[in-house]
């Protein structure tokens, strides 16, 4: 009877579902923020600095926005939601603006890495369990319509795609290093670097216009 009552719980209590998905990417991305901490010490990397920065900083955003949803349930604060939302919007500008400089320098000084095969497979399994992740929870919570919750699953987006881009770089050192030349793989680097960050930047540029659009919306109908 008390499973039977658990598994009733789970089911229909959105928020402490959310909250838990919030709790367990923000232990991923500590975890892989720590990580490329590790590896930026080992290797004096400012690429690896840099990335750790990221998923700090996405970790806190997370713990922005979980200490909304501790405290309000969907819908009941919309218009702080949509300001989290926005806030969100414009930290991904700033953040991918870094990171898209550290890309450009990475190919402009060919610095590349080579990793034990052990540490590889462990980045890859992380981007994809990211990536999974990432995807089930776009579908799962598209129907709550909150700004919130949306803003997590863009957090979510933004951290897998970074993931990918770091994958990339050290597979492409691991173990394409026979099979593809310096020209080609800074060529290769910077074409996936460019679509990450495009596709960052155009997400960004949606929350804070879609966050912007709702909120005059709001406004301008209390003022009515």
């Amino acid at each position: 009877m008390l499973f039977k009552n658990a598994s009733k719980f789970w089911t229909l209590d959105i928020r402490s579902k959310v909250n838990l998905s919030l709790y367990g990417s923000l232990v991923l991305n500590m975890t892989y923020a720590i990580f490329h901490l590790v590896l930026s010490i080992l290797h004096k990397s400012y690429w690896f600095s840099s990335i750790a920065c990221y998923y700090f900083i996405l970790s806190g955003l997370r713990i922005f926005l979980l200490r909304h949803t501790r405290k309000y349930r969907p819908g009941e604060n919309i218009l702080l939601e949509l300001n989290k939302y926005r806030i969100c919007g414009m930290v991904f500008l700033i953040i991918n603006l870094m990171l898209s400089i550290m890309v450009f320098f990475m190919i402009y000084w060919s610095r590349t890495f080579h990793h034990h095969k052990i540490t590889t497979i462990a980045m890859a399994t992380y981007t994809f369990t990211a990536f999974t992740l990432a995807i089930i929870n776009a579908v799962k919570y598209k129907k709550y319509n909150s700004p919130v919750y949306s803003a997590s699953k863009a957090i979510s987006l933004a951290s897998a795609s970074v993931s990918m881009l770091t994958l990339t770089t050290t597979m492409l050192t691991t173990f394409g290093k026979d099979t593809m030349d310096k020209t080609s793989r800074n060529i290769f680097l910077g074409t996936a670097g460019g679509v990450i960050s495009v596709f960052i930047i155009g997400m960004a540029i949606f929350i804070i216009l879609n966050a912007n659009k709702k909120i005059k919306i709001l406004k301008e109908g209390v003022c009515k």
